[in-house]
């Protein structure tokens, strides 16, 4: 890109003057130059176009200017090029440089021995020659980007060899605003790092930031930083942070960055879907072992050893959502980018606010879920702590729909299911509480329309004879089989609650299992229990 210093430096028109101070030189690029006499030009120009003139028009009211100079800063013009020779004695008034100086936007003496017509054709050429040698310069960063992304090339490298071609360092942010990669410049230098992100967050909280350059307090000193967005997602893009752009190696260009950035944009579009069909793949390999019948705790373990289970006696099921996935009329594509974004937060950070977790996919609706493998006094305390400092980065309101925790690892689909039911009541109530813990009355209320014959219908054909019992055998099998589930189907502990021996609850369960006959220990088959059980209370 051609900036207005770089004009001030062409050796066959050296004699053009700066009037404003050095500041007003900022890193807007020239793309348009225009000769106009007429005041009202802010309707009629392109953004970054460098105005000629002979001010003929303020002859009589120098000051006149400034109203002028206004209209070419809301037309977000690169400046203005004045010839004061021919109509303006020379000067300009020192209170239209000054008004100039305090927005920063340049002000150029042009000589007499200038027409204005051969100077706008000096300028263009020297502009159009910078286009097409910026032109190449892109067309060759895209065929060598392009190269390494066909060579499966690491982002690491793709950034540093970027950052080396441009003699600038860069940093990589995801939508979270937080470090993805930094090109080696930054290797050794975290606390430089942190400053970057806490600096960038703070100047775009909860909002898109845009492509534009800002200031930065870097370690004492006043950085410039460009700032550009990589589209991966349509509404939560990354961030490609250029420091010092000002010393990017000519014929570096705003175009030779666009052509890194859609280089980008597909390398990183690669590794999303790498990661998320990772983890469906994984996910689907959990949900299909956690479903079989009479697996033993070893062969869970042998069959699914990709999945980071820990020995544990307590396990818990989160459904996490954001807040707008209760609206029935919505967004689809935000709300899915939001659920992208949900996954790679969990993914990258999850395990600074839960500990070792298991993170999992359903392929139906994309429903994902955190498994917590150890308990925890301050749960809802760390879930409200990870929804805030989400929410503090971008626009995401987490809300968590908790199972009821089990002890072994083949009883995870009851949490699962469990903390599913607990999400569906909530699309119900539209219950926007950032933590809902499951219960059986919330069961219910997924029934509310349903009218009763189809109700009793269902638990009939769950329960059998044991959904309205008419006998005390049948209370009782009835009774049993009801703590059995909430015992998280522990003989022992239903023996303890019931005051009954454990060999009794064996036989009961036996005989509820031959009525019903089905497995109560399957996950599948509690589930529909469990909810047969509540419906049919009396």
């Amino acid at each position: 890109m051609v900036l207005i210093s770089d004009l001030l430096k062409i050796d066959y028109i050296h004699d053009l003057k700066l009037l404003t101070n050095s500041d007003s030189l900022t890193n807007s690029p020239i793309l348009n130059i225009e000769i106009t006499e007429t005041p009202d030009v802010e309707y009629y120009i392109s953004p970054n176009t460098l105005i000629l003139t002979t001010g003929m028009v303020f002859k009589e009211n120098q000051l006149g200017m400034i109203e002028f100079i206004d209209s070419l800063i809301r037309a977000k013009a690169s400046g203005l090029a004045v010839k004061t020779g021919r109509f303006l004695n020379g000067r300009l008034d020192q209170r239209i440089i000054e008004h100039a100086n305090q927005h920063q936007f340049p002000i150029i003496n042009i000589p007499d021995k200038y027409p204005l017509g051969r100077l706008l054709h000096q300028l263009s050429n020297f502009i159009w020659n910078h286009k097409q040698e910026e032109i190449e310069f892109a067309l060759e960063i895209q065929q060598q980007f392009s190269g390494l992304l066909l060579n499966n090339t690491p982002l690491e490298r793709i950034i540093n060899e970027f950052s080396h071609i441009i003699k600038c360092p860069i940093i990589l942010l995801n939508p979270i605003k937080r470090l993805l990669v930094a090109s080696d410049y930054f290797k050794g230098k975290s606390g430089l790092i942190g400053q970057i992100e806490d600096q960038f967050q703070d100047l775009f909280y909860k909002k898109q930031a845009p492509d534009d350059y800002v200031k930065m307090n870097l370690d004492g000193e006043t950085k410039v930083v460009s700032i550009s967005n990589v589209f991966v997602y349509q509404y939560f893009p990354h961030y490609l942070l250029i420091l010092n752009p000002e010393n990017m190696t000519y014929p570096t260009s705003t175009f030779a960055i666009d052509q890194a950035k859609l280089v980008l944009s597909y390398c990183l579009y690669k590794s999303e879907k790498i990661h998320d069909t990772y983890l469906q793949t994984a996910s689907n390999l959990l949900l299909e072992t956690l479903h079989l019948k009479s697996t033993s705790t070893a062969n869970l373990y042998k069959r699914i050893d990709d999945v980071d289970f820990i020995d544990s006696n307590y396990y818990r099921v989160i459904e996490v959502n954001d807040q707008s996935s209760l609206k029935k009329l919505g967004n689809g594509v935000r709300l899915s980018e939001k659920k992208a974004l949900i996954r790679e937060w969990f993914s990258l950070y999850g395990e600074d606010y839960l500990g070792k977790i298991v993170l999992v996919q359903t392929n139906t609706n994309a429903n994902f879920y955190v498994i917590i493998q150890e308990k925890m006094l301050d749960l809802e305390k760390r879930l409200i702590k990870c929804r805030n400092d989400l929410n503090r980065l971008i626009d995401i309101s987490l809300i968590f729909s908790v199972g009821d925790p089990v002890s072994t690892i083949d009883q995870i689909m009851r949490s699962l299911d469990q903390a599913s039911i607990t999400y569906r009541a909530r699309l119900v109530d539209v219950n926007d509480h950032f933590v809902e813990y499951y219960n059986d009355s919330g069961m219910q209320s997924l029934f509310q329309t349903l009218d009763e014959k189809e109700v009793a219908y269902f638990c009939v054909s769950v329960l059998k004879d044991l959904a309205y019992p008419e006998t005390d055998n049948q209370r009782e099998l009835r009774e049993t089989l009801k703590v059995y589930l909430d015992c998280q189907c522990e003989a022992t502990l239903t023996a303890n609650e019931l005051y009954v021996h454990r060999n009794t609850v064996k036989y009961r369960i036996e005989k509820c299992q031959e009525l019903l006959g089905c497995e109560v220990r399957d996950p599948k088959n509690s589930l529909h229990l469990r909810l047969a059980l509540s419906l049919s209370t009396k």
